[in-house]
């Protein structure tokens, strides 16, 4: 029998065939510029559908003027039909098809320089931004109506093969369906045949526009997951009337809104989720409607996605993140390579992290992921020369991988008798355990491509010298090191890789976060689930504040739950017998009791190989954290981009 055959089966939409049951969902990308398609959102998806993919479904593409941020795509004119044309022929070569997203995000947005509001159903804010909306008008809209239409139909005029409109995570035309968040007493609110006007009108506009042999479906929220928002068996009834009134091809289901952090944390599952969360309600919808439903939500696996298909659960299985960590992950398993797969982990360090912080997505462990149109597929370099590269983690690992899949002769040096860095001490905490994945993945590579590792082994300098490599690329990270802080170096303080390695605490520990990321929430959490009574403290306005916010959420509800005391706003002065002293921002000092402490620091740049052979090795690099310290993703894209520019003029 064929593997994963229910996966790789057709399914038919319309005169559509799409080869498989896999789908990339609609997921910002921030690779917008002037609002249209351009080469770098061709290439992200070209490598996609080259992958296997059936169907690609791009990004939330705004249909008015309404506030976006300037990495969103806008199909407001025809300025966007030469990008989607070029989209839909790279994505038709790769054998894929391709739809739009349309969307208005209403209230889930921020206003913007100009002081132009988000728009909505109503005037009531989302909980982030608290931007007040400006409440759409009865002509305004009906302007919005006529723009969902004619968006529509430049999609088909674009080439795409259909449209999906977004009526899912708080956008506006659930916020006109919610009794949550429409509280509207016109023609466009109130009771629920009124709050059923504003998305009836949109679906009965857009098929008129595409006409009836063009596909159309929606993204769709099932149950809002929020009190006095609709629920499922709300969700399954509109879903039946918006199949009558749009003549729908399919339904691609999910939950939640935008406007509720709780409800974000679900319907944008992260590292602590559960597996495919949102499944059951597409398989309710799929047994009250005739058309093919479409699930989505962490489904990192084939086996997850296959057993869906096979459950009939849904017709088409979204595997979006797990797209972005391996483009090639369908082409992998088809031809048995399933050991040479990136399974996503949910981690958002660099897909929604990275949109929190800049804007455009890549992944953790997959650096080319939003790169392709810099980073073009691996070849063999023109000469095998010996690369030594000093430092088994994450950051040494992926370079002595890429250089050896160029054909280079590799060494790989690491102190300790195991390879990973700290990786392997971050998976001890608790829901972080799939960090090990990343740097499994990693060695399972690097000693397929025949790098020589070497374990227990730290060369000096003239060691080396001695051996006369062509390249060295110092991968050393950092030393495990204190905050300058009184006191630091009392017995009873220790710091986080001592916790995570077993050192014993007492009963009572106060944290102390100089990290503003996930270490400090990690620790303390790891020491509460452990009988601890653990304080949190951070001179950062929140605890965790540089911590992506879907992960942030959960993580900080089970601190709370744990009984953790969450202290921001306030900075270590000095650490006593039994005792350490803060001081707040309003410059007065507390004392707490505590039989431990905890110092969660970077640690200091471990340069000092790097200094030693500066100005004695040709071709010398130093990368992660022995560079600078900071994050998984920086250490992993400099071991990468290093290794791909040996001895080669690259992007």
């Amino acid at each position: 029998m064929t593997p994963y055959a229910n996966l790789f089966s057709p399914l038919q939409l319309r005169h559509l065939t799409l080869r498989n049951r896999v789908f990339s969902s609609g997921h910002g990308t921030g690779f917008g510029v002037g609002g249209v398609v351009g080469d770098r959102h061709i290439a992200y998806h070209r490598a996609r559908a080259h992958g296997g993919l059936a169907l690609i479904v791009t990004e939330a593409t705004g249909i008015d003027d309404a506030p976006l941020r300037s990495y969103n795509i806008r199909n407001t004119s025809d300025a966007i039909l030469p990008g989607y044309r070029r989209l839909a022929d790279a994505v038709h070569d790769e054998g894929a098809a391709v739809f739009a997203l349309l969307s208005h995000t209403g209230r889930n947005q921020v206003m913007d320089a100009d002081g132009n509001p988000p728009r909505a159903a109503t005037e009531v804010p989302m909980d982030r931004t608290r931007d007040v909306p400006h409440r759409l008008d009865p002509d305004e809209i009906e302007g919005v109506i006529a723009a969902f239409a004619a968006a529509a139909s430049r999609v088909r005029a674009g080439g795409l093969d259909g449209v999906a409109l977004s009526f899912t995570h708080g956008n506006l035309a659930q916020e006109f369906l919610s009794p949550w968040s429409n509280d509207r007493d016109d023609d466009w609110g109130g009771d629920e045949e009124r709050r059923l006007r504003f998305p009836r009108r949109v679906l009965e506009a857009c098929r008129a526009a595409v006409g009836p042999d063009f596909i159309l479906g929606i993204r769709y929220t099932a149950d809002e997951l929020v009190p006095g928002g609709y629920t499922l068996e709300d969700g399954i009834r509109y879903a039946k009337l918006f199949v009558e009134w749009g003549a729908l091809d399919f339904i691609d289901v999910s939950a939640g809104t935008n406007a509720n952090m709780w409800s974000r944390s679900i319907h944008y599952p992260v590292i602590s989720s559960p597996k495919r969360p949102l499944v059951h309600l597409a398989a309710a919808v799929k047994a009250a409607v005739s058309v093919p439903v479409f699930c989505v939500a962490k489904i990192a696996t084939p086996e997850e996605a296959d057993a869906i298909v096979a459950a009939g659960e849904a017709d088409m299985v979204a595997m979006t993140r797990a797209h972005i960590a391996e483009p090639a992950l369908l082409e992998k398993i088809r031809r048995g390579a399933n050991d040479d797969v990136r399974v996503c982990i949910y981690c958002n360090e660099s897909c929604f992290g990275r949109q929190q912080r800049f804007g455009d997505i890549s992944c953790v462990y997959n650096p080319r992921s939003g790169r392709e149109h810099l980073w073009p597929p691996l070849t063999r370099a023109a000469r095998r020369r010996r690369v030594m590269v000093i430092g088994g983690g994450p950051a040494g690992m992926e370079a002595a991988r890429v250089a050896a899949k160029r054909g280079h002769h590799v060494t790989l040096h690491e102190r300790l008798d195991r390879l990973g860095g700290q990786v392997p001490l971050l998976a001890r905490t608790p829901t972080r355990e799939a960090y090990a994945q990343i740097t499994d993945w990693q060695e399972h590579q690097v000693r397929k491509h025949g790098v020589e590792v070497r374990l227990n082994s730290a060369p000096a300098a003239a060691t080396i010298l001695a051996d006369e490599p062509d390249a060295v690329i110092v991968a050393t990270g950092t030393r495990d090191a204190r905050p300058a802080v009184d006191g630091a170096d009392r017995p009873h303080v220790f710091t986080a890789r001592q916790v995570l390695s077993g050192a014993n605490l007492g009963r009572r520990v106060v944290v102390g976060d100089w990290d503003g990321k996930h270490m400090g929430i990690s620790v303390a959490e790891y020491l509460a689930a452990r009988g601890h009574a653990v304080e949190l403290v951070s001179a950062a306005f929140y605890i965790g504040m540089d911590a992506d916010l879907l992960t942030w959420r959960p993580a900080i509800e089970r601190l709370q739950n744990l009984g953790v005391v969450l202290t921001p706003l306030e900075e270590f002065l000095r650490i006593d017998d039994g005792v350490v002293v803060t001081r707040r921002i309003n410059h007065t000092s507390r004392e707490i009791a505590t039989d431990s402490v905890v110092l969660c620091h970077r640690g200091h740049a471990d340069r000092h190989l790097y200094t030693e052979l500066k100005g004695h090795v040709a071709t010398l690099h130093a990368i992660g954290d022995c560079w600078a310290p900071r994050q998984l993703e920086q250490a992993i894209y400099e071991g990468a981009k290093v290794a791909r520019g040996l001895w080669e003029q690259t992007s």
